[in-house]
């Protein structure tokens, strides 16, 4: 076998379970003897981490920092790694081995790597690290938050930036070729002077059914998204900013909406209705500036993202010079480029979309050597004008808007009584109205959303409310969701029958684009037995006093907005509980349009998974192509295609925030600051829902974790949960606004690293005060 030149393996011994319980006392004089006066770490080295289905770090002990000659150390040691042996999915196997090594001192980072992706089979090093503890035992030992995640596609050694992946990855290629094998499971640890240590080197056995093509159709898929967005990392013409950046959460968050791999259909609707034309349509209704013509997100390799730079333009008042709307987007692109984990608080912590009372604060914090002085009176004065056209209602008004949606919610109810078959124009006809509506009213009020809760922050900024007060206000305010409350608790008490409840709920489903997730009214057991606790009536009525009015009213006058302090009060109200009250009543065209396409499918025998593989264009062209195809087997064949390239979106890794290109190759997992709800502390048990499950469970004072939480989600307050943490989803999101209105203790947008770390955990710890969460072990 050819050397190892690129990494050392420290000393070492092993035995199996069967040996130690034959002859103990001969093998703790053998390590003693070995290992002398030196410390070693007892690992687990057991037969199932050589399985691919996943990874089992965090299931075993490791047992560090042990005195090889002190055998009452040494023995209690092994006993504690066979015992966690006895926590692993199957029986004590007396053919697991112990390993008994060397440990290392002045280590750097040390972790697991491998090096292929253990779900799909992807050509990605997974490399699994801790460069904070100084110990080698923190990731295979599954410690709280230690450990961080990056994902280097193969061949992208020179893109690595880090001298320590460097000489990482460099081993490992080594060890590859030796080996023969490119499924491998690598412990390692790096020291100080960057040499790579080698615990222990698995061949990844009993492999799932990986795609054998998967390599190569990923490989395809980064040299495309390479070449899109390598002229995207230009400044473009008629678009303010030097560059673009990709986010999944800023703005129209889509891997809130439709998750970060969605279906062709979910993705193709929410362009139709929101982010082809909608998104600009509004901004430039409301008085913002308009980037004309251009589709605010675009699919990478079947992977949602907004173009953060258009999102900036639009933020920015459509009187504004362009050479100070320049000089603006650039500095937020910059702040958020620099500070990643503000991805989905940009409205708040990066950009600024309208004239609060901490805007000098803001600017200062955020952008303070953007503008001279001069700019920035112009630009304080251009926000200004904006501002009070919106409050005051001159433009875009919140009744305005909420009109529109009435009008939508009226043609719901004459619609409930058509009975005529399932028919594409029928479809097409509730999308039509969905767009005009629904989503283009929808997007002004949940501006108007934005607006008002960045007026409120600035209010608690500038000491007019403490936070337990801004928490009372927001519980406060009357939402859909308190009305929802109310008739879950009427079902559960018998005062409201369960077809009536559905009438006006049922339509709601965990993925309002997902033509896969079942709607309200075709689950059974989706409502509570009993009424929730979580279901009271919401905090009293909050009374503007007349010295909290002389405080905003200074607020007011010092910005020179036209508004009363109570009407303030009420429009901040109002923007909020309409919002909310606008998202539920356009969903219903949404859901009606999804069950149109399943019944039109089945009419061809198309399942709703064959439909999910195919765009809404796919669908409705249907209507006016005649080129004597068999359309049956025509979407059957397109279906096909498409699901081939929707396992390559699965395979796909891309950062949450792309703005270079070589972040298409080596992807950090994004470490997100949660956005905390409450000031609450609990702890409970923990259950994931992923919405298509087929019955609830037991929620009973559990805290509930979701990935993209949206608004057909909220039957989970229908149950007596105590928490809820959400991997995507931002301070003012959906269920950000839930959570306040029921005063539920909550984490959302954790982001992919916390989240899936706390998935593995039976019980959780929300400090909301204190912006922690914990895993709890027993």
């Amino acid at each position: 076998m050819p050397e190892i030149t690129r990494c050392s393996v420290p000393e070492f011994l092993y035995f199996q379970i069967s040996d130690w319980q034959r002859d103990q006392e001969n093998l703790l004089r053998e390590i003693a003897s070995k290992f002398g006066e030196n410390k070693v770490i007892v690992r687990s080295s057991a037969m199932a981490e050589d399985g691919a289905g996943d990874s089992m770090a965090g299931m075993f002990t490791s047992v560090p920092d042990v005195r090889a000659n002190e055998r009452d150390q040494l023995f209690s040691a092994v006993e504690q790694v066979i015992a966690s042996y006895r926590r692993g999915p199957s029986d004590l196997n007396p053919r697991d081995h112990i390993l008994v090594q060397l440990m290392i001192s002045q280590v750097e980072m040390s972790g697991v790597l491998f090096t292929q992706d253990l779900n799909t089979g992807a050509p990605y090093y997974v490399i699994s690290y801790d460069e904070e503890s100084g110990r080698t035992d923190t990731v295979t030992g599954g410690s709280d938050f230690g450990s961080r995640t990056l994902y280097v596609h193969r061949g992208a050694l020179q893109a690595l930036r880090s001298p320590r992946f460097r000489e990482l990855v460099g081993a490992v290629l080594e060890l590859e070729d030796i080996i023969g094998s490119r499924a491998l499971d690598v412990e390692f640890a790096i020291d100080k002077d960057l040499a790579v240590h080698l615990f222990q080197v698995r061949r990844i056995t009993n492999l799932p059914n990986w795609d054998q093509g998967i390599s190569v159709r990923v490989d395809t898929a980064i040299q495309r998204i390479q070449s899109f967005v390598s002229d995207r990392f230009k400044p473009w013409p008629y678009v303010r900013g030097h560059q673009s950046v990709f986010g999944q959460m800023p703005d129209w968050n889509p891997a809130e909406m439709i998750g970060r791999t969605p279906r062709p259909l979910a993705l193709s609707l929410y362009r139709r209705l929101i982010t082809d034309r909608v998104w600009r349509v509004a901004r430039r209704q409301m008085g913002y500036a308009e980037p004309l013509g251009i589709p605010l997100m675009v699919s990478l390799g079947g992977q949602p993202y907004i173009d953060v730079r258009l999102s900036f333009h639009s933020y920015l008042p459509a009187d504004l010079p362009e050479d100070i709307g320049e000089k603006l987007v650039c500095a937020w692109l910059n702040r958020l480029i620099e500070n990643h984990a503000l991805h989905d608080k940009v409205e708040f912590d990066v950009a600024v979309t309208a004239l609060t009372f901490d805007f000098d604060e803001r600017v200062a914090a955020q952008f303070p050597d953007a503008l001279d002085g001069e700019e920035l009176d112009i630009y304080r004065q251009s926000l200004r004008r904006l501002t009070n056209d919106l409050l005051n209602g001159t433009i875009s008004s919140i009744q305005q808007e909420l009109a529109k949606i009435e009008t939508l919610s009226a043609r719901q109810k004459i619609a409930e009584h058509d009975n005529s078959a399932a028919e594409l124009g029928k479809i097409a006809s509730l999308l039509e109205y969905c767009t005009e509506l629904g989503t283009l009213p929808f997007s002004i009020l949940a501006r108007h959303g934005f607006i008002a809760q960045a007026l409120f922050i600035s209010l608690e900024v500038k000491g007019v409310y403490s936070k337990a007060e801004s928490e009372e206000f927001l519980r406060s305010i009357r939402t859909v969701a308190g009305e929802f409350a109310d008739d879950t608790r009427g079902v559960a008490n018998g005062e409201i029958d369960r077809d009536e409840f559905m009438r006006r709920y049922g339509h709601l489903r965990p993925g309002t684009y997902d033509i896969l997730s079942a709607r309200y009214d075709q689950r059974e057991n989706i409502l509570a037995t009993a009424p929730s606790q979580n279901m009271e009536a919401p905090a009293a009525e909050f009374i503007l006093t007349a010295e909290k009015s002389r405080l905003i009213q200074a607020c007011l006058t010092d910005a020179g907005l036209e508004i009363s302090p109570q009407a303030l009060i009420d429009y901040i109200r109002q923007a909020t509980a309409a919002r909310e009250y606008a998202k539920f009543v356009f969903s219903r065209n949404i859901s009606d349009a999804l069950e149109g396409i399943a019944s039109w499918g089945e009419q061809l025998g198309l399942s709703r998974e064959v439909l999910s593989q195919l765009t809404i264009d796919d669908i409705l062209e249907c209507m006016v192509s005649a080129d004597g195809k068999n359309v049956e087997q025509h979407l059957r064949d397109l279906s096909g295609k498409r699901l081939e390239q929707y396992r390559t979106t699965q395979a796909l890794r891309l950062p949450q925030l792309l703005f270079d290109e070589e972040g298409v190759r080596v992807i950090p997992l994004q470490v997100s600051e949660p956005n905390f709800i409450t000031l609450k502390n609990v702890s409970g048990a923990c259950v994931r829902l992923s919405g298509h499950e087929d019955g609830v469970g037991d929620l009973v004072n559990k805290i509930v974790l979701i990935e993209n939480a949206d608004p057909g989600f909220d039957w989970i307050f229908a149950h007596p949960i105590v928490g809820l943490i959400t991997k995507y989803g931002g301070v003012n999101s959906h269920m950000a606004i839930r959570c306040a209105e029921f005063g539920l203790p909550a984490a959302i947008g954790c982001g992919e690293q916390i989240f899936n770390h706390l998935s593995q955990a039976n019980a959780i710890e929300i400090k909301c005060a204190d912006g922690q969460i914990h895993r709890i072990e027993h």
